[in-house]
C-alpha cells in the first residue's frame, strides 16, 4: 500500500461516493464538478484512471429517464410539489417571526390565516409526493433496467466497484494519517460494500446511511 496521501481529500471522496451510490438507486445528480476533483488528485489514482469513461456512461444512464414513458411528467410534478413547500414553509416561519416582533402590522394579520395553512398543506403534499411519485418513477426505471442487461450491469456492478475504490481510498487515508474513521464518514443509500459500518440510519430529513470506513 502506498504510504502517501498526496492531495487525497476524504471529504471530497465521500461526496463522490455518495453521488455514484445514488446513481445505483436512480437518483441522478450532476457529475461535471467531479472533473476538477480528479484533476486536483483529491480522489486518488485508481478512480482517476477510469473516470472519463465512467462519466460518459453515467450521462447516458441519466438520460434513460427521459426515454421512459411518463417519467418526465412525474418528475416535473414531483419537482413542483417539492419547490412549493420549500418556498412556502420558510415564508410562513418568517411571517410568524415577524408577527412576534411586530404583531400590529396589518399585512401580517391579513396573510397569516392563509399562508400558514397553505404552507402546512404544501409541506404534507410535498413529502407525500416524494414517496408516492418517487416510488412510481423508481418502479418505471427499475423495469427499464431489468429489460436492459447492459444498463443493469453498470448499475449493479461497475458503479458498486467504483464506490468500493473510493471507500478503499478513505480507508488508506485513515490508516496513514491516523484519523478517527468517524471523522471521515460517508453517506450511502446502499450497503453492499466492504469495510463499512453503519453509524446512523436514514431519517425523514436524511435519506441515506452514514457509515464509517473500517480498518
Amino acid at each position: 500500500m502506498e504510504r502517501r496521501v498526496g492531495n487525497l481529500d476524504p471529504s471530497e471522496i465521500g461526496k463522490v461516493a455518495y453521488t455514484l451510490d445514488a446513481y445505483r438507486s436512480h437518483i441522478f445528480y450532476d457529475v461535471s464538478w467531479i472533473d476538477k476533483k480528479v484533476e486536483g488528485g483529491a480522489l486518488g489514482r485508481a478512480f482517476a484512471q477510469d473516470w472519463k469513461a465512467l462519466e460518459t456512461r453515467l450521462i447516458k444512464m441519466a438520460r434513460v429517464t427521459t426515454k421512459i414513458p411518463g417519467t418526465r411528467r412525474l418528475a416535473k410534478e414531483q419537482f413542483f410539489f417539492e419547490a412549493a413547500w420549500q418556498i412556502l414553509v420558510p415564508l410562513a416561519f418568517l411571517l410568524m417571526f415577524a408577527g412576534i416582533i411586530a404583531p400590529g402590522l396589518t399585512i401580517i394579520v391579513q396573510l397569516a390565516p392563509y399562508l400558514i395553512p397553505l404552507a402546512l398543506g404544501a409541506l404534507i403534499v410535498g413529502l407525500l409526493s416524494r414517496y408516492i411519485l418517487g416510488n412510481i418513477i423508481a418502479r418505471k426505471i427499475d423495469a427499464y433496467f431489468r429489460d436492459n442487461p447492459e444498463a443493469q450491469r453498470l448499475r449493479a456492478f461497475e458503479l458498486r466497484d467504483t464506490v468500493q475504490i473510493l471507500i478503499e481510498e478513505v480507508r488508506r487515508y485513515n490508516e496513514i494519517t491516523g484519523d478517527d474513521p468517524k471523522k471521515n464518514q460517508i453517506g450511502l443509500g446502499l450497503l453492499d460494500y466492504e469495510h463499512i459500518e453503519v453509524t446512523k440510519k436514514p431519517r425523514p430529513w436524511r435519506k441515506y446511511y452514514l457509515v464509517k470506513v473500517t480498518p
